[in-house]
Order: structure tokens, then C-alpha cells, then sequence
């Protein structure tokens, strides 16, 4: 099993230092998620145990990933979630293709709907079609990456054709990870995507997840043993795995536990550097091999 690591909370100023130094220490790949704009008085909290609010270290994902991807050289960089029906799809397919060809194809791309309905609205979006922008959003990225000449003409965006160069370096596009748990979630993650990826806290969430997608598997012909599972360790709180933890994820078939020892609000710059090292020493026969 691989390990990643959740860098979203880590200070800006302690992001490059902190994404070489994983990739020294062993760490297979570094992920960073987005909330845009989130409300300082939600009428929808967030469902997850440890919440977002409007104070919450967030950096820019893609600028994140774009600076990590000139400091690495083998560390896998994800987006780990990126809202993608709040955002304009041209745009951030631009960012996408942009981190693939820096990286020299290292990056995976991990979408969500979100479910902050507060920020949505802040963003001047349709919270109710979230699922089928996202749908389109994608549609239009396949697209982007194979063909030369480009257009199209849907319920959410119509453009006539355009160019879109350069094509990631991965071919036919980065790999697609999805992070929805409804059905249509999962169903979308079977029919579309290399794979799930989201938070839980023991095997028995493994177990899950993996049982609601099982048939969805089966009604889109996609074998088990082809679809992957990245799952966050305790997703915003710095609760590392023990090692019957590590070995249960494992014995479920899990290809990569993203950990998080920075919390998500406000973790001091002196204490990112420490939190990491202790990370991977209390990984280190793991991480070694």
C-alpha cells in the first residue's frame, strides 16, 4: 500500500519546503482540496465530522499543485476535492493540463460536488444541478484532452469550436477519482472514473463504500479489480493510523491511505515541519517498504 498526504491546511510559505520533504521521506503522493468561498454563517453545516468554516486554511488548489509539481520530481499531485461544478470547466481544464505537463504527467484530477449549499450561492451557482454540471463539466474536459478541434453545445455551456493545446502529457487524460457517496455518486464513479476516493476512519467505511459501489460495478461491466480506492485516514483531524489499521485498510484492497496530521484550522508555521516528520517516523517501516 502507498501513503499520501493531505497538504490543503499547510501555510503557504511552508508549502514547498513540506512537499519536498514528503517526497524525500517516502510519501507517494500529496493532495490538496478546495472550498472557494464558504460563508461565515452557514444555513447548511457541513455534514463531516470536523467542519469547514469561513476561517479555514484554504489555499487555491491548483496554484498549490502547480508550485508543488516544480519542487517534486516523483510524488503523485491531486486535487482532493475540487468542487468542479462551481468552477468554470475551460478555465480549470487550462490549470489542469498546466500541472500535467509541468509535472510531467503526475497529476490526478479528484472531483466532487460539494455539499455546502451556502457556498454555492456565494459562488452565484445552482446548487440543485451541481450533479448534472459536473456530468457536463466532464464531458467537456474528454474533449478538451482528445480532440483538436473543439465544440460543444450543452444544457450548461455551449462555445463553438476552439483550439486546446497542449493535451496532458497522460493520455487520454489524467486519471479520474471521484469522492461523491450517494448513489449517483457512485454510480458516476463506476461508470466514468479510475476510482473512489474519500474519508473514513477504520476498514469497516472501506467495506461500505465498497459494497454500495459493487453493483454499480456490475451494471456498467467494470471488473472489481479494475477500480481503485484512495481513501483519507481521518480526513481534518491529526489522528494517524495504528499499524492493525494500516494492515485492515490493506487486507480491504486499499492502493493509498491519505494521512492528515495538520489540522485544518490554523496549525502554526513552526509546527508543519514537526507534524510531518513525526507523520512519517511513526510510518517509517511502511514507507520504506
Amino acid at each position: 500500500m502507498k501513503f499520501g498526504l493531505n497538504i490543503g491546511p499547510v501555510p503557504g510559505p511552508e508549502l514547498a519546503e513540506v512537499g519536498a520533504r514528503a517526497e524525500e521521506l517516502g510519501f507517494d503522493a500529496l493532495y490538496c482540496g478546495e472550498h472557494i468561498a464558504v460563508p461565515k454563517h452557514l444555513k447548511t453545516p457541513y455534514p463531516g465530522k470536523v467542519g469547514y468554516n469561513y476561517k479555514s486554511i484554504q489555499m487555491e488548489c491548483y496554484v498549490a499543485l502547480g508550485a508543488l509539481a516544480a519542487v517534486t520530481n516523483r510524488v503523485r499531485l491531486g486535487t482532493g476535492i475540487t468542487i468542479l461544478p462551481i468552477r468554470h470547466p475551460l478555465q480549470t481544464a487550462r490549470a489542469i493540463t498546466t500541472i500535467d505537463n509541468i509535472s510531467g504527467g503526475r497529476f490526478d484530477l479528484v472531483v466532487g460536488v460539494g455539499s455546502i449549499r451556502d457556498e454555492y450561492e456565494a459562488m452565484g451557482v445552482n446548487f440543485k444541478t451541481r450533479g448534472a454540471m459536473l456530468d457536463e463539466w466532464l464531458d467537456i474536459f474528454d474533449k478538451l484532452w482528445t480532440q483538436d478541434e473543439i465544440e460543444h453545445n450543452g444544457r450548461f455551456m455551449q462555445f463553438e469550436t476552439i483550439g486546446f493545446e497542449p493535451k496532458p502529457v497522460q493520455k487520454p487524460g489524467p486519471p479520474l477519482w471521484t469522492g461523491s457517496r450517494t448513489d449517483l455518486g457512485l454510480e458516476r464513479a463506476a461508470r466514468r472514473a479510475h476510482g473512489w476516493y474519500g474519508a473514513v476512519y477504520n476498514a469497516d467505511g472501506v467495506r461500505e463504500v465498497k459494497a454500495m459501489v459493487a453493483p454499480y460495478l456490475t451494471k456498467y461491466d467494470r471488473d472489481p479489480a479494475s477500480f481503485h480506492y484512495s481513501l483519507i485516514h481521518a480526513s481534518g483531524e491529526a489522528i494517524l493510523p495504528t499499524e492493525a489499521e494500516i494492515r485492515e485498510y490493506e487486507a480491504e484492497g486499499v492502493e493509498r491511505l491519505i494521512l492528515s496530521p495538520f489540522k485544518r484550522l490554523n496549525t502554526p508555521e513552526t509546527e508543519v515541519m514537526a507534524k510531518l516528520e513525526r507523520c512519517a517516523e511513526g510510518l517509517r517501516a511502511f514507507l520504506r517498504g
